[in-house]
């Protein structure tokens, strides 16, 4: 059984990629640097980021260091069982099993990531094109003609580029063409003369349309470019009209009569001087007057501004003053009425007198009425609220039954998904188990030790019912051996008394009591000691599997290896202190 245990450790560790030769069939083979290579795999996929060395050091202090801190990090992880530096450094075949299944046990599955991820066909389909994807982008370049099979192959060689011009409806056209748009214009598939030619008329149409908004973004950058030089030159042209015309004067008076009659190039240029500057001047009126407008309705709001919070304020207080008139003349009502009836002050009070008692009464007669009527209300009022509340408790039992019952469809709920987790997490771990492995012989064989424990178990049941029953059989004798000599005893003693040869047989009979006991105590002490030779037997071999002797001479050279580097050590350090 502990072979098969040895082979499960063994293919786990190569498959997380540890060097294992195929000569190592247990775990006896496994030598120090093996040992320390697999721990320290093992505990990177389980805690990535330790940073630890696969490759055992020379220096023993380093080796030590190494040690311990492999022990911790599976302490860390939950390991209860006795270890250390010696675990891993010294170690013993039972030791080594128990911390590769535990690290084993540990390592994360694989099929976690896949549980994770979606499984309906739009996911499957993209992670099919990805693969595809990356599996061309990683594939090196090569020309079309080199390529036996593919998409370069067929796009390249057998696909020529053949466009045809496409016409697509227009939204600026106007409502004029929406009829031919709508009755009249083919679709863009049934433009084209093939499927082949289908793909390269959309590239072609989009690289127009692309080309001629590209056109139109120019010519707006370069009527915006014009726009500003015209400014420029407006502003350089205004601070030298002056000299612009005094040029046109002097032109005008040097002229004579026989030119003016005749325009030539110069006249021309003159008038069109003229013409620029004049109206030059008129645009500089038409800014002056647009100022002068702008700066008045800038006035105009302004006053306007003022006037909307003065306006504001003065509705603020014309209803301030509204709400202190109505104050005012609710007062004065009140005043009036106080000063009609100081006028017959005393006939007054005797009739508020009167009323106040006639009121008084009739809140009396009212209060006995409503006393009458009171109690028959107050207890049907109890009735009805001791109905409510046996109802009210019903109610709420069966609402917190209810919610009893909808925690535990939840919780079945949850139970039947991670179930569902687990199945879809057990198929995916069968499908990514390796073909060629003979499953049924594993399989079979783990039917076989199934087998065998069973029957050792009943075996062992066997042996314990046995060893009840004798037991029993051993305590039943024992009493009746004991109620017997017991009844013996009295006998002859009672007898003893009178005859001497019952004398000799109470004798004989307490000498042979004495001797049973001491056998029956010397085969128990018998049973103990074959039972603590077994323990002892059990004890010896389970050291001699812990290789103590070779351990030991391990650890002597180890020891030699330590005592030579601290020499060399000393030695260091007495050389740099002379």
């Amino acid at each position: 059984m502990m072979e098969e245990v040895d082979n499960i450790i063994i293919h786990s560790l190569r498959q997380i990629g540890c060097d294992i030769e195929e000569s190592v069939t247990n775990l006896s083979g496994f030598n120090t640097e093996l040992v320390v290579e697999a721990t320290v795999k093992c505990l990177d996929i389980i805690r990535p980021g330790l940073g630890l060395s696969t490759v055992l050091p020379i220096n023993m202090a380093a080796r030590f260091r190494l040690g311990a801190t492999l022990a911790q990090a599976c302490s860390e992880l939950g390991y209860k069982g006795d270890i250390g530096y010696q675990t891993f450094l010294y170690s013993s075949e039972a030791d080594l099993r128990k911390v590769f299944m535990f690290l084993i046990e540990k390592l994360p599955k694989e099929s976690d990531k896949t549980l994770s991820e979606p499984v309906s066909n739009i996911a499957l389909l993209e992670k099919s094109i990805a693969t595809a994807i990356a599996q061309q982008l990683s594939a090196p370049w090569l020309p079309h003609y080199c390529h036996t099979k593919g998409f370069r192959n067929r796009g390249r060689a057998r696909i020529p580029y053949r466009s045809v011009n496409l016409e697509v409806p227009k939204i600026e056209n106007g409502e004029e063409y929406q009829d031919y748009y709508i009755h009249y214009l083919q679709s863009v598939p049934e433009q084209v003369q093939n499927e082949s030619s289908l793909l390269p008329s959309l590239i072609s149409y989009n690289a127009r349309a692309l080309h001629s908004h590209s056109m139109s973004l120019i010519d707006q950058i370069n009527w915006l470019n014009k726009q500003h030089c015209d400014k420029i030159t407006e502003v350089n042209v205004s601070s030298s009209d002056v000299n612009v015309l005094n040029r046109i004067s002097m032109k005008d008076t040097t002229l004579p009569s026989k030119e003016l009659q005749t325009e030539d190039n110069d006249t021309r240029e003159i008038k069109l001087e003229k013409q620029i500057l004049s109206d030059k001047v008129e645009k500089q009126d038409i800014q002056i007057e647009c100022e002068k407008l702008r700066s008045d309705i800038e006035e105009l709001q302004d006053a306007i501004k003022n006037l909307t919070t003065s306006v504001t304020q003065v509705t603020i207080n014309y209803q301030n003053e509204e709400k202190e008139l109505t104050l005012n003349e609710e007062q004065k009502k009140i005043k009036a009425r106080i000063y009609d009836l100081f006028q017959g002050g005393e006939e007054n009070i005797k009739k508020l007198e009167a009323a106040i008692e006639a009121t008084t009464n009739k809140l009396i007669n009212l209060g006995n009425q409503w006393e009458k009527h009171r109690v028959p209300l107050i207890q049907k009022y109890r009735q009805e609220r001791e109905k409510h509340s046996t109802k009210a408790s019903a109610s709420q039992k069966k609402l917190d039954e209810i919610k009893l019952l909808k925690e535990k469809e939840r919780e079945l709920q949850e139970e039947c998904r991670n179930k569902d987790q687990q199945y879809s997490q057990l198929v995916t771990e069968v499908q990514k188990l390796p073909k060629e492995v003979n499953r049924s012989a594993y399989t079979q064989r783990i039917l076989e030790i199934i087998n065998n424990i069973r029957k050792q178990r009943d075996e062992i049941n066997k042996v314990l019912a046995d060893t009840r029953e004798i037991q029993k059989e051993i305590n039943m004798l024992t009493g009746r051996l004991e109620r017997s000599f017991t009844v013996v005893d009295e006998l002859i003693f009672r007898d003893a008394r009178t005859n001497e040869a019952s004398r000799k047989a109470y004798k004989l009979l307490a000498t042979l009591h004495s001797d049973c006991s001491e056998l029956v105590s010397l085969v128990e002490e018998t049973g103990a000691t074959i039972r603590e030779i077994r323990d002892l037997e059990e004890q010896n071999d389970s050291e001699a599997t812990k290789n103590v002797g070779a351990n030991l001479e391990r650890i002597t050279a180890d020891l030699k290896q330590m005592k030579q580097e601290t020499a060399e050590l000393t030695a260091k350090l007495q050389s740099k202190a002379s």
